[in-house]
């Protein structure tokens, strides 16, 4: 899907704007804190049903303002159109509309307008702990797989529960327990079916694109990556029930899906304890765009938008050079980019041999630059 026009309404920073948008190459230049990430924030908004700077919708209300309300225009190739709009008042409930229909349920939109964002943030997925990297997976394949999203759900919920009857004073019943695992073992099996099937598309395309951006790394053939579950398949369910002394003691469940990872290894070592600042960045570049080339290729087939948050920072000019280059391709559709140097957005912008529209944004205003 293209998005054609956004509104944005009391949103952070932004207290209007009006933006219209190409349909190839969107730029947003401006210095820190002015709002140009406020804005892809709203686009990320749009699919997500979530800010990804603010879980807590209260804080995503404009201050001094009551309410937000973002809404997107969207068209496909064949001109189907769509019309999202995203508002909440300060005390009230959110709410989501496709099409003038409310959106009972947030995760039945999930999927409709696939998106990856790439920011300065997820480096945390090449140096940070398991977490992030399983919250990369899940966000991957909750965009096109609503079962799973559903799965993934149901067990956190569950988890929830058990890790309450765990940490009570009181010992727990054991028939709940036992209702309980087995929940948590079905679930627990869709969602590394899941992961397993991902890892298993996601890591040639991975291993395809790090020689294709990083040509003078020597290395580049030693670079993988693989799903590592805690538990075997089928093994939940027993591990729950003979863990259970163990899990009272410290209070929460130890076992599932809640603990898998994934294992990033450059030249046979864990990235994160070998790779300098540039090539945890390049990375984490390659990370995302796998997931862009995931997402095309499977579920719905929608053209995903790419979101590039501030990301020139940091890279040498020619990897650049060879980043512009190939996501101008065919391979990409809409894209948005923000950067806070106008000289080198510019430089940017004219390698991408792209349509672009370029945006001024100045605290909180957005406007077509001169």
């Amino acid at each position: 899907m293209i998005l054609n026009h956004l509104t944005l309404l009391n949103y952070r920073s932004v207290a209007q704007a009006e933006i219209s948008l190409s349909p190839k190459l969107n730029a947003f230049v401006g210095a820190n804190g002015m709002g140009k990430t406020n804005v892809l924030d709203a686009i990320y908004h749009l699919s997500f049903c979530k800010s990804v700077l603010s879980p807590q919708d209260m804080y995503n209300v404009r201050h001094g303002a009551d309410f937000f309300m973002i809404e997107g225009r969207y068209a496909d190739a064949d001109g189907l159109t769509m019309e999202v709009n995203c508002s909440m008042k300060v005390g009230g409930r959110k709410r989501f509309r496709v099409d003038g229909n409310v959106c009972r349920r947030f995760a039945d939109h999930i999927g409709r307008l696939p998106l990856v964002l790439l920011s300065p943030f997820d480096e945390m997925l090449v140096t940070g702990a398991a977490e992030a990297r399983r919250r990369f997976m899940d966000t991957v394949i909750s965009q096109h797989d609503a079962a799973y999203l559903a799965a993934l759900v149901r067990y956190d919920r569950s988890r929830e529960q058990r890790n309450a009857l765990l940490s009570a004073e009181t010992p727990p019943d054991d028939g709940v327990m036992d209702v309980l695992e087995e929940l948590l073992a079905a679930d627990g099996a869709r969602i590394v079916r899941g992961r397993r099937a991902f890892a298993e598309r996601f890591a040639p395309l991975f291993a395809r694109l790090y020689p294709a951006l990083c040509p003078d790394d020597a290395e580049a053939a030693a670079v993988s990556v693989a799903y590592t579950p805690a538990v075997d398949d089928g093994a939940l369910r027993d591990a729950l029930r003979t863990g259970r002394a163990k899990e009272r003691i410290v209070g929460h469940t130890l076992y599932g899906p809640h603990r898998d990872d994934m294992t990033l290894l450059y030249n046979g070592q864990p990235v994160r304890r070998e790779a300098s600042q540039g090539q945890t960045k390049t990375w984490t570049i390659v990370m995302k765009l796998a997931q862009y080339l995931y997402l095309r290729d499977c579920g719905s087939r929608l053209m995903p938008m790419l979101l590039l948050d501030d990301i020139f920072d940091k890279l040498d000019a020619s990897r650049v050079a060879r980043l512009v280059e190939y996501v101008s391709g065919d391979d990409f559709g809409q894209i948005f980019i923000t950067d806070t140097n106008r000289s080198h957005l510019d430089h940017i912008l004219e390698a991408s041999r792209r349509d672009y529209h370029l945006f001024d944004v100045e605290q909180g205003r957005v406007q077509m630059a001169r």
